[in-house]
């Protein structure tokens, strides 16, 4: 009984042996298929390393290993010129947590194999020219929390798959390909995620409202598809937004789509929001006073829309302000005065509105502003003379044709109380002179 125990434990024990070898020729295996592949004929060898060096493969350039089996668990190798495809032998290293191959020269298709990976967690294949459809496999890489696809060639829908299944996803970044169709409502499943970047795209249709319920969302950025209809209401909600483009620090960009209706007051909840970019839709109605809530935007950009009413006053309790960009609207009165209290505002862009009155004194006192956009608008009177204007190239004002003053360079009428000043004070030192000089003909007039 204790022989046969005996001779049991050493089957197992070969077996397991025997596992380990096979698991140890699979990867290395995978690996020199991976490089065959990577590197076209012609080019240089950027994978010179990988040879039959004594430490093996777990030596060799970008690959590392973990565990007393020495499984590859991390191929990390971006911007190394690899320049032909990706080998679906890929999918062999079932431990593999990360690969990234990011901005290289690979092409052709995304192996359907890499959803072989289970145990994958990051995948950057970022900065490629991979096409072919949106590679529905990589959705039974369940343990991925970072996706990164970006400036590739890949075309077809988004998979209602990757809301799914892939629950702990925390990166989704897809700008920059062709996808198309809507966005699948099912992203609203990943409570997880951080960023959601689909810019550049010919995604179509309304933006979910599950979106909005992403509570951890960081960075939205959705610039130039061809989505339309109102942003939803919970958009606005999410207080953990940075980032928020309509139109690329915590940032939503909407931006350059057709999205239409108005900024509701819960704009003001999004109070840690850094960058937002609404600029290129169809957004009309009032800027909300409640704008003034977000107070540590650094980018503010809604041109290209709208908007009509005056510049809300509240807009300068955003002290941290350094660029806004209200051009290419309908909005009307005056520029504030109170835009002096935004110390640090550096780019301020008012051009193709209505606004009316003088350009006020006190942006000669802004010593951060370097660019000032007035273009065709109906201002009028003097035109300042320090500060930022005092370099032309800095500032426009063309368009506005009651403009007078400002710097000889500028070619603008003389501003009539000028005149009226100066033909003043030029008839008080006559008069002073003529009364010295009676002074002197007159005798006894100095006695």
């Amino acid at each position: 009984m204790a022989m046969r125990s005996l001779s049991l434990l050493l089957l197992l024990m070969l077996a397991a042996s025997v596992s380990i070898s096979a698991a140890h020729a699979d990867d290395e295996a995978a690996l020199l298929a991976f490089k065959v592949a990577a590197i076209s004929s012609g080019y240089d060898n950027p994978l010179a390393s990988w040879n039959g060096s004594a430490g093996g493969y777990c030596s060799w350039e970008g690959v590392r290993c973990r565990g007393r089996h020495r499984r590859v668990v991390a191929l990390t190798l971006p911007s190394h010129g690899l320049n032909g495809v990706l080998s679906p032998t890929i999918g062999n290293l079932s431990s593999l947590r990360t690969l990234n191959l990011s901005s290289n020269g690979f092409s052709g298709d995304i192996p359907a194999s890499l959803g072989r990976l289970r145990h994958l967690h990051d995948l950057d294949l970022s900065h490629n020219t991979f096409s072919g459809e949106f590679p529905i496999n990589l959705t039974f890489c369940i343990n991925l929390r970072n996706m990164a696809l970006r400036f590739n060639q890949l075309w077809g829908r988004v998979p209602s798959e990757v809301g799914d299944r892939l629950t702990i996803l925390q990166f989704l970044i897809l700008g920059h390909n062709n996808l198309i169709g809507d966005i699948p409502a099912s992203l609203g499943n990943l409570s997880s995620l951080i960023a959601l970047e689909l810019s550049f795209n010919k995604l179509e249709g309304t933006i979910p409202s599950s979106i909005g319920g992403i509570h951890g969302i960081q960075y939205l950025v959705l610039q130039h598809n061809n989505l339309s209809g109102v942003p939803p209401l919970s958009l606005y909600n999410l207080s953990s937004l940075q980032v928020f483009e309509l139109q690329e620090q915590r940032r939503a960009d909407l931006s350059y789509n057709a999205l239409s209706g108005s900024i509701p007051s819960q704009v003001g909840s999004l109070r840690n929001l850094n960058n937002m970019v609404l600029s290129g839709n169809r957004l009309s109605g009032e800027i909300p006073d409640s704008i003034g809530e977000c107070t540590v935007l650094q980018q503010l950009q809604l041109d290209n829309n709208f908007f009509k009413g005056i510049i809300p006053k509240y807009m300068w309790n955003i002290k941290g302000l350094r660029a806004l960009n209200l051009s290419m609207n309908k909005l009307s009165g005056t520029i504030p005065d109170g835009i002096v209290s935004v110390k640090n505002l550096q780019q301020l862009y008012l051009a193709h509105n209505n606004l009316s009155g003088p350009i006020p004194a006190v942006l000669e006192n802004m010593t951060s502003l370097s660019e000032l956009d007035l273009f065709f608008n109906n201002l009028q009177g003097e035109v300042p003379k320090e500060g930022i204007f005092r370099n032309m190239t800095k500032f426009s004002i063309t368009g506005n044709s009651e403009l007078c003053g400002g710097i000889p360079q500028l070619h603008l009428d003389q501003c009539k109380n000028t005149v009226k000043k100066n033909r003043t004070r030029r008839l008080k030192y006559l008069a002073v002179a003529l009364a010295n000089k009676a002074e002197e003909l007159i005798p006894g007039t100095n006695n």
